[in-house]
């Protein structure tokens, strides 16, 4: 008896040594794929309409991306998918276990862009401005079309070398 409770109190002892394994975090696909295909209309459709209201599509879209970092409710472009293309049957959950940090990461690299962009289109900087807008464009088709996120591969190798900030770096390899 004594030996089972000893060997109980081991065994206890090392799971509480042990890490706990990360949290599953899951990631709708469907909610990225609207959000790349909301960017791209926005860039092609302001470019269509010419810098001079072109350029207010493009600062939209930095805003919309980068206050969406901030708070999922501020996440104008998810927010179409979740309360208007997923419940009137359009679209289709396409849940994933992963960490959605990546994906914030590069949401907020697309916004700082394209108020860069739209920062130069207001100064008159037309071919800096274009040409940061259509970047993002660029990116955001790549992911959409072959899911391929170029901001995730630059999370992933800045928190790879130790660059990212503690706040924002996943957790894989640090000691607990």
């Amino acid at each position: 008896m004594l030996t089972l409770l000893t060997a109980s109190v081991v065994n206890r002892a090392r799971v509480a040594q042990q890490p706990s394994p990360q949290p599953a975090y899951r990631v709708d696909r469907s909610v990225l794929r609207t959000q790349q295909a909301c960017i791209c209309a926005s860039v092609l459709l302001g470019f269509v309409l010419g810098t001079e209201l072109g350029r207010w599509f493009v600062l939209a879209t930095g805003f919309v991306l980068s206050l969406g970092v901030l708070h999922p409710a501020l996440a104008l472009y998810k927010q179409l998918y979740w309360r208007a293309l997923r419940p009137a049957g359009l679209l289709k959950p396409d849940v994933h276990v992963e960490d959605p940090m990546p994906h914030l990461f590069a949401q907020g690299m697309g916004g700082a862009v394209s108020l860069l962009a739209a920062l130069a289109l207001f100064l008159d900087a037309t071919v800096l401005g274009w040409a940061l807008a259509w970047l993002v464009f660029a990116l955001a088709l790549v992911n959409l079309l072959v899911q391929f996120c170029t901001g995730c591969f630059i999370y992933y190798q800045l928190d790879r070398v130790g660059l990212l900030p503690r706040a924002i770096a996943s957790t894989r390899g640090r000691a607990a």
